[in-house]
């Protein structure tokens, strides 16, 4: 594995902004044992890690399985790694604390378990640990050009796998069949993997939200396909709508009015926004269609390691203001149990002046969604 100084300097930069926030919180170190959160501050990934943060120290505590690996980070001189046994750890825990002088220690709460957090207290007795929640998310929310170059990669890899999937779309073959060749396309353009299950969804099965693909073969009407790669820890999330064969009258309908619904949030999308009134400004073009209660989702999401990241566009976001380096998706829709449900979804950066569209807003018209079922 190799650490080069650009990965080393990136872990430097992260966890000091990290340390200017115990600072303000009035901790003197924290836990991080969230695998992502460790992956987004030292550029390791690894099973069972813990990383203790100070205003001295980043201690990567790892077992035997990594000792290989994590050379480069133990000789890159911005992180220590100390290797033992996973009952050891709070020892070594321990051992850190006293030796940098860690006296009030944060965790992670929305990463801890009940019983792991009584263990935790019973480990480390005698250290004052203070319960942290959202600590890493506003760091993580603001993505730099590097961060966004990566979810750039990943839209360019699952759209060139899309097209190539749906060449080879047949009659016969079935959602689960479709879902694994997306999945091939994308590792051969050089994903680590699917960022998400894949939302693989024809005819009727497109009004469940989150269906699972199944068995049933793909038939004539519409086929949502909600999927995302990832590459370097980093993924995308679009979603585009197909009709497999002629499109029914209503269902071309609803198809222009969550296009027109999407086009109108991303026209939102800038900074000092809410991202209430984001939401508020798709959903209402849906409302005023007369389907509201068939938009019971909400807008979007961030997106970056982790394909739901905060914030989110909901009625519940009020007060959770747009900032640059954010990147949103952005996926109204339409559901009707038993008839079909429409989706697009596009990845878009909130620059210093407005938005960028990360993905090709390919679907511009309900022609363009028409594909041939041989």
């Amino acid at each position: 594995m190799e650490l080069g100084q650009d990965e080393l300097l990136r872990s430097r930069a992260r966890l000091d902004r990290l340390r200017s926030k115990l600072a303000e919180s009035g901790l003197s170190g924290v836990l991080i044992e969230h695998e992502v959160d460790i992956w987004y501050l030292t550029g390791f990934v690894g099973h069972s890690a813990t990383l203790v943060v100070g205003p001295a120290n980043a201690s990567i505590l790892c077992d035997a399985r990594y000792e290989e690996y994590l050379q480069p980070w133990a000789h890159g001189g911005v992180h220590e790694v100390l290797i033992g046994p996973r009952h050891t750890k709070g020892d070594r825990i321990r051992a850190v604390a006293g030796e940098h002088g860690l006296s009030t220690i944060g965790f992670q709460a929305e990463h801890l378990t009940v019983a792991g957090l009584q263990s935790m207290r019973k480990e480390l007795e005698g250290i004052d640990l203070v319960e942290t929640s959202g600590l890493l998310t506003s760091l993580r929310a603001i993505k730099d050009s590097h961060e966004v170059s990566l979810i750039e990669e990943c839209i360019k890899v699952q759209g060139e796998a899309l097209d190539s999937a749906m060449l080879q779309v047949k009659a016969g073959m079935t959602e689960s069949e479709l879902t694994a060749l997306i999945e091939y396309e994308m590792r051969t353009r050089g994903a680590s993997g699917a960022s998400f299950e894949p939302i693989i969804a024809t005819g009727t099965n497109s009004s469940v939200i989150h269906h699972m693909p199944g068995d049933k073969p793909i038939e004539e009407g519409m086929l949502l396909i909600d999927w995302g790669a990832r590459i370097n820890g980093y993924c995308s999330d679009l979603t585009r709508t197909f009709s497999m064969g002629p499109m029914t009258e209503q269902m071309s309908e609803l198809y222009d009015i969550v296009l027109e619904a999407q086009e109108a949030g991303i026209q939102a999308c800038r900074p000092g926004a809410d991202c209430m009134e984001v939401d508020a400004v798709a959903r209402e073009v849906i409302a005023s269609a007369g389907y509201g209660e068939a938009f019971s989702h909400g807008l979007g999401h961030g997106l970056g390691m982790e394909v739901h990241e905060s914030p989110n566009f909901s009625v519940k976001s009020g007060g959770v203001l747009l900032e640059p380096g954010m990147v949103m998706t952005v996926e109204p829709g339409i559901y009707l149990p038993g008839i079909g449900g429409i989706r697009i979804e596009d990845d878009v950066l909130i620059t210093e002046d407005g938005h960028r569209v990360l993905s090709d807003h390919i679907v511009k018209s309900r022609d363009a969604a028409a594909r041939s079922l041989a």
